[in-house]
Order: structure tokens, then sequence, then C-alpha cells
């Protein structure tokens, strides 16, 4: 074999042998208004992107809980419940991330804040806040 035939050979073997490209890993800088509507009608989804133990407070009662993952599997879907009851919500941008607030109109009697920051360019629910009064 001559010389450069058997330099070719070579790089073609080393470029056979050379490290399978990285997976990637996360969200390619997710938009927040693509992953709530999925976030609040798709249970897998949403269990998939909430941090557990969930941090959950109750400002009236100045209480803090975790909630299991479980737990969260079991109550109604975000959607499911501001359609239910008939709620509105508003978006807020927050130094750390996202904010939703779910709010019965003309009422304090139902307000609660749903808290998302990013994780490798993906949203997740970290803190659930229940400020009614």
């Amino acid at each position: 074999m001559n010389k450069p035939l058997a330099i070719m050979a070579a790089v073609a073997a080393m470029a056979g042998c050379s490290t399978a490209p990285s997976v990637q890993r996360g969200c390619v800088a997710e938009k927040f208004d693509s992953f709530l509507p999925r976030y609040m009608s798709d249970r897998k989804f949403a269990a998939e992107r909430t941090v557990f133990p969930l941090q959950s407070l109750a400002t009236a009662e100045e209480k803090n809980t975790a909630v299991s993952r479980e737990e969260f599997a079991a109550s109604a879907l975000l959607a499911d419940m501001i359609k239910s009851d008939h709620l509105s919500t508003r978006q807020l941008t927050t130094p750390g991330g996202m904010e939703l607030n779910v709010f019965r109109p003309d009422s304090d009697s139902l307000v609660y804040f749903y808290r998302f920051r990013q994780q490798d360019g993906c949203w997740y629910l970290w803190q659930f806040e229940d400020a009614s009064l």
C-alpha cells in the first residue's frame, strides 16, 4: 500500500472511532408561552416539569409544606380547574423566572401563585402559593 493511501485509511479509521456526538440535554431556550399551555393540560408533562417535593405556601396560615409526586398526581389539572371554577389568570415576569397568578375575579377568596424557573433551558414549577383570604 502506498503512503497516501495508508494515511487516508488511518484518517478514515480514526474518524470512525471518534466519540459519538454529545446528546443534547435540556431545552433550547424554551418559550414560556409555548410551555405553559402544555403544562396546564398534560398531566405526564406537568409531572415531568415539576420539582418534587413541590414547595407549597399557605400565606393566611403562614404554613410551608412539601407536596409529593403522588399528591400532585391526584390533584386536578390546572386547565381543568381554571375552566370549571371560572378563574382568571395573569402571567408575571419575576427576577427568578415566571409567575402564573390564578384568581377568582372580583374576589380575594381564591388567589394562587404558581412559580416557574428555567433549568437547562426548560421551565419547571418549583413553588405554589395559596394567598387566598
